[in-house]
């Protein structure tokens, strides 16, 4: 098929670039805080590049790859017919950025394409199976959820949650787990109130 153009910010410069699009258009963003993770903002590279955001191009033929890297920001269109396919993969050293990536659409009130504790744990309950660097990774995540987590609990009983029940949120479809509040997908643990069950 045609090539497809593509355009990229990489995550070294996201804030530099996130900073530059709320310049242009602050009342969109006031509106619409998660506006940039909206599949339809884009800006003229031209724009970015003046204002110090390093831009790549690149030109995606048939049978080749593009890796976009976390944190990365990018945008593209096809240059005619195609066939082009996404695939998601993470090594394991991007498990951490997994972490920062799920906080940061908590902070946009972002709706996350998947729950990263629900994978970190179901990696460490396969731990035996696992690769010894991706065990560790996982480990390193592990502790940092439960550490969370304790945390968290913590909180809502200090503020007066007492009442627990038990749920199984890996048995719920993604869209009745999420959180009114934050967006995220919930895992291990929820707050629910009767007036919104």
């Amino acid at each position: 098929g045609e090539p497809k153009t593509w355009y990229g910010v990489p995550g070294s410069s996201a804030e530099k670039l996130e900073n530059c699009m709320k310049s242009y258009a602050p009342e969109l963003f006031s509106k619409t805080p998660d506006l940039l993770h909206h599949l339809v903002t884009t800006m003229n590279p031209s724009v970015l590049i003046r204002d110090g955001v390093p831009v790549i191009k690149t030109h995606q033929h048939a049978e080749k790859f593009v890796i976009t890297f976390p944190r990365a920001y990018h945008a593209g269109f096809n240059q005619g017919f195609n066939f082009a396919e996404a695939n998601n993969f993470c090594p394991t050293d991007w498990l951490p950025m997994g972490r920062c990536a799920i906080d940061h659409y908590k902070e946009m009130k972002r709706y996350s394409v998947f729950s990263h504790d629900e994978l970190i744990y179901k990696l460490a309950s396969e731990c035996q199976y696992l690769d010894p660097d991706i065990g560790d990774a996982t480990k390193f995540e592990l502790d940092y959820i439960v550490k969370q987590e304790k945390h968290s609990r913590k909180l809502a009983y200090e503020q007066g949650v007492t009442d627990a029940d038990r749920v199984c949120f890996e048995l719920m479809p993604d869209d009745e787990r999420q959180c009114d509040a934050c967006k995220t997908t919930c895992f291990l643990s929820a707050i629910s109130c009767l007036c919104k069950p």
